[in-house]
């Protein structure tokens, strides 16, 4: 399960080594790519205009007016995203192990 993201990232989104040197740049920059393979997904799963309609909802400070859609939005795919969750705890943990 976990050979997917790093496979995606590689080829996909063409990353296949650092650019920098030492533990602590290196697990900086591990954390943007990441961030950005996460942030596609999040795109992937919940379309465009719902997370367009989430940031004006974030900006305006009317968060309750999307929370229903989001909510039911949700419900419905409560199984890629527990997997997109624990994907991410996975490589924070490794991630953790690693560097201690």
């Amino acid at each position: 399960m976990v050979e997917h993201p790093f496979g995606t990232i590689k080829r996909n989104l063409g990353w296949d080594h650092f650019l920098v040197r030492g533990i602590e740049k290196v697990s900086g920059e591990n954390a943007l790519i990441m961030f950005s393979y996460n942030f596609k997904r999040l795109l992937n799963l919940i379309g465009i205009t719902l997370f367009k309609k989430l940031m004006i909802a974030v900006k305006d400070g009317k968060l309750n007016d999307i929370r229903e859609e989001i909510a039911l939005y949700i419900i419905s795919f409560r199984l890629y995203i527990a997997k997109i969750i624990s994907n991410i705890f996975m490589v924070q943990f490794r991630q953790n192990n690693y560097l201690n």
